[in-house]
């Protein structure tokens, strides 16, 4: 009886470590931060223009959306919206009250990127 009770441990010490080690990607994918999965998807479309949608989104964007799009601030959370990409793009370049357009500001590829970035931002 004492061997199974010890063939049983190192059954279960076994069965937890490896399940532990299978787990961790999983993990590590919940813990991402999803600012930064949406940028790497946008920056790789856009790698020929040296997109950094991140920086563009900080500089034009975040006086009003908070947290790269994640926080309800003076403008309201971006993060899940449920808006076409071809909708946000319009938005983006002609503006919204009380939302200024940017076509005349931003390149349209930019403006494409920050609507990629935007509609890949999950509803957490």
């Amino acid at each position: 009886m004492r061997q199974t009770t010890g063939s049983v441990r190192v059954r279960a010490s076994l069965l937890a470590a490896v399940t532990c080690v299978l787990m961790q990607p999983l993990v590590a994918t919940a813990n991402e931060d999803p600012t930064e999965v949406a940028a790497a998807m946008v920056d790789e479309k856009y790698s020929e223009q040296g997109s950094d949608v991140k920086r563009l989104f900080a500089t034009r964007c975040s006086w009003c959306h908070q947290g790269y799009g994640m926080k309800h601030a003076d403008g309201p959370r971006l993060a899940g919206t449920s808006s076409s990409r071809e909708h946000v793009i319009e938005v983006i370049a002609k503006g919204k009250t009380p939302m200024p357009g940017f076509r005349k500001q931003l390149k349209p590829w930019q403006i494409e990127a920050l609507a990629d970035y935007i509609t890949a931002l999950p509803d957490e």
